[in-house]
């Protein structure tokens, strides 16, 4: 189950020095820039032990995510948001937590126990901490619960899936109801239909040749050139401002995930130093493009609803033709 964070906090009062803690930091950040998100999580774990500093608890609680261990990273990313303020802290880096912890709770599950308070509950032969009405987190698929009440032990199966909620309860679900065969009733004879009636045939139906119909013009509505082409137009300039405005924001949050990955990375004085590195001008430009694409994602999205709004208006007020035809010998006679 989770990693208990009171078990992290206490290791810190052993007498281990900052510097150690420091120096697992640094070797966690290096296996997590390979990739190596499970050694990351270790060297994370271990150097908040030594030292509880945030940025630990905060990388840690990443390395857990991207390890496929969202249970483990939704505590740590509650408790790293529930931190009083402190400098190193930014309001970026709490948002962000907020936003990683988002996503883990999209992607676990959750039971729900339903027994006496007085019962104690594992999961998987793991004993939690539970009260009655709480939700348990755990991993997506199936789950064997244990409830003890009095001595008494009762196992239930469960398989919760992802951001979807499982209950379990102790007392046993009621026996299915007694299903009586059907009567069976024997087949009811009908009496033969009657003779079918014999109708006399029809006469044959006479030939009327009906006289030459008058002239009739008939009026008839149609959209003139200059509204075809206006509602065509704007049209397809609303769908293209459509297109590119959601991509333009997907690029927006694209630089602001790459810009928060560099300033966890850098901490909060890792740009005071002159010159300045290289990540700290990568981090401006990722910036800078997250308000450039954002601002051009707002201005499509504006200008795709002014075109969608202008092609309906085109064609509610655009005034139709109203030609009169009507047929004759040589085709079709139209007069305005």
């Amino acid at each position: 189950m989770a990693l208990s964070i009171l078990t992290l906090s206490a290791a810190s009062f052993a007498g281990d020095s900052k510097a150690d803690s420091d120096k697992l930091f640094l070797e966690g950040l290096h296996l997590f820039e390979a990739k190596d998100f499970t050694g990351a999580r270790q060297k994370f774990a271990d150097a908040y032990g030594k030292y509880p500093s945030p940025n630990s608890l905060l990388n840690l609680a990443r390395s857990e995510q991207l390890s496929s261990r969202c249970v483990d990273a939704i505590a740590h990313y509650r408790a790293y948001i529930a931190l009083p303020d402190n400098p190193r802290i930014s309001a970026g880096d709490r948002g962000s937590a907020r936003i990683k912890l988002s996503e883990c709770l999209g992607k676990i599950g959750r039971i729900q126990v339903d027994a006496p308070v007085r019962a104690h509950v594992t999961i998987d032969g793991f004993a939690v901490s539970w009260r009655p009405g709480e939700t348990l987190d755990v991993a997506p698929g199936e789950h064997k619960v244990e409830i003890s009440v009095d001595g008494s032990t009762k196992t239930r199966t469960t398989t919760p899936a992802e951001g979807s909620l499982a209950s379990v309860q102790w007392e046993d679900p009621p026996p299915p109801p007694e299903v009586k065969p059907p009567e069976v009733k024997p087949p009811e004879v009908k009496p033969p239909d009657p003779p079918p009636e014999v109708k006399p045939p029809d006469p044959p139906p006479q030939i009327v040749t009906p006289p030459p119909p008058d002239k009739v013009w008939k009026q008839e509505s149609h959209w003139p050139t200059a509204k075809v082409v206006s509602a065509v137009g704007l049209g397809v300039i609303a769908v293209g401002s459509f297109i590119a405005g959601p991509s333009f924001l997907a690029a927006s949050l694209s630089s602001a995930r790459d810009a928060d990955a560099l300033a966890n990375k850098l901490g909060a004085s890792g740009c005071n130093g002159t010159p300045k590195p290289t990540d700290c001008i990568t981090l401006d430009g990722k910036r800078s493009d997250q308000s450039t694409f954002g601002a051009l994602s707002a201005v499509f999205f504006i200008f795709g609803a002014l075109s969608a709004a202008g092609t309906i208006a085109v064609i509610a007020a655009w005034p139709n033709v109203h030609p009169l035809v009507t047929a004759t010998g040589d085709g079709f006679l139209i007069r305005f």
